[in-house]
């Protein structure tokens, strides 16, 4: 593998991945502001429904930040990848790529559990007859759009991506890693 081929589909796999979770934020602070639950007769945004309104427990808004964290520090680390990328020898960069593998992969995994927990958070109505946060999106007599449940699918596929990049990035290191051990046995061995 040359560095220039690794470093290019590097610089556009980064830019995809930067674009992937900026959408995501993006997706997930409009999801939290803009759709509106019908509970208790009243309107609530997500963000009421999770902050202010008493209807979820507090572990829903440490999930909310949680993700939030969790979805900005993969978009920098899109933008750090390539500028450390650019500065470090090959054998480095090759086991550099693997670990970063191994982090899309293990972040992906603990976004995962973030969002599961967070939709099957509970919501304490008294009379809108409601579970979690992913039932009441999915029941239009809560939630009157369907918008609101597209909005939370997106962060299934952004999670897909993130899984994915994960096994790109750590298969591209490890292959590389292997290319450049046996490139320095053929040379000792001449």
């Amino acid at each position: 593998m040359e560095r220039k081929a690794v470093l290019k589909w590097l610089k556009i796999f980064n830019i995809v991945l930067f674009l992937v979770s900026v959408i995501e934020l993006l997706d997930f602070i409009l999801f939290s502001s803009l759709i509106t639950l019908n509970l208790d007769g009243s309107q609530y945004s997500i963000f009421n429904v999770i902050f202010q309104s008493g209807f979820m427990t507090a572990h829903a808004i440490l999930l909310w930040f949680f993700l939030l964290c969790v979805i900005s520090s993969f978009m920098v680390l899109s933008i750090v990848i390539f500028m450390v990328a650019k500065k470090i020898e090959n054998h480095i960069l090759a086991k550099f790529l693997l670990l970063i593998g191994l982090f899309f992969i293990i972040g992906g995994f603990i976004k995962t559990s973030f969002v599961f927990l967070l939709g099957n958070s509970n919501i304490h109505t008294t009379v809108t007859p409601v579970d979690s946060l992913i039932n009441a999106l999915y029941n239009p007599s809560v939630a009157p759009t369907i918008i609101g449940a597209i909005m939370w699918y997106y962060t299934t596929v952004a999670i897909s991506f993130t899984l994915v990049s994960g096994l790109v990035f750590g298969g591209i290191g490890l292959k590389w890693m292997l290319l450049i051990q046996e490139e320095k046995e053929t040379n000792e061995k001449n």
